[in-house]
């Protein structure tokens, strides 16, 4: 798919975003993670986070899983 086809929902350290991928997964939204390896091997060297990428067909609804999961990870 074109890059113009992604929205990115969610930045942030790759513990969170695989977590994110795996509820977006569980609820049928296919997901991309980019700077994936960087962020394993040196976060750091990723200043602004690993992304998680979704469909933009899907964005609506994995943005609502996203703000679900930033209210229950800061609560």
């Amino acid at each position: 798919m074109p890059k113009g086809d992604f929205a990115v929902v969610y930045c942030g350290n790759i513990v969170q975003v695989d977590f994110l991928k795996s509820l977006l997964e569980g609820s049928g939204i296919q997901c991309v993670l980019q700077d994936e390896y960087v962020g394993r091997m040196r976060p750091y060297a990723v200043p602004g986070g690993v992304k998680v990428l979704v469909p933009n067909a899907d964005a609506d609804k994995a943005r609502r899983i996203v703000d679900d999961f930033i209210k229950d990870s800061t609560t």
